[in-house]
């Protein structure tokens, strides 16, 4: 008969986490790199963008969303962001960002 092995558990590490957050942009600082977003429950966290960041912005014309900037980004946009590692001063390191609104 056939058994099943123990399940294996992975230790959580920022390589692998990648949580995702919705909220409003409090700031931005195209200079630097980073923005703070304020989520659902009223908590502001700071974001930094790397090269490689997707970053999804309005399309007015289709109601969707087209390929974007740091510098496309606004005070007030509602947004859903990908983020992963967490550096030493508490900044989150951001994968993706999308403008819902």
């Amino acid at each position: 008969m056939f058994s099943y092995p123990d399940i294996i558990t992975l230790p959580l590490t920022p390589d692998i986490i990648t949580l995702l957050q919705q909220g409003r942009i409090k700031k931005v600082d195209v200079a630097h790199r980073t923005a703070v977003i304020t989520t659902e429950d009223d908590r502001d966290i700071t974001i930094t963008f790397p090269e490689r960041v997707n970053i999804e912005v309005a399309e007015p014309e289709t109601m969707g969303t087209m390929g974007g900037e740091l510098a496309d980004l606004q005070e007030g946009y509602y947004v859903e962001i990908e983020v992963a590692a967490q550096d030493a001063d508490g900044r989150w390191s951001c994968d993706s960002l999308v403008c819902i609104s």
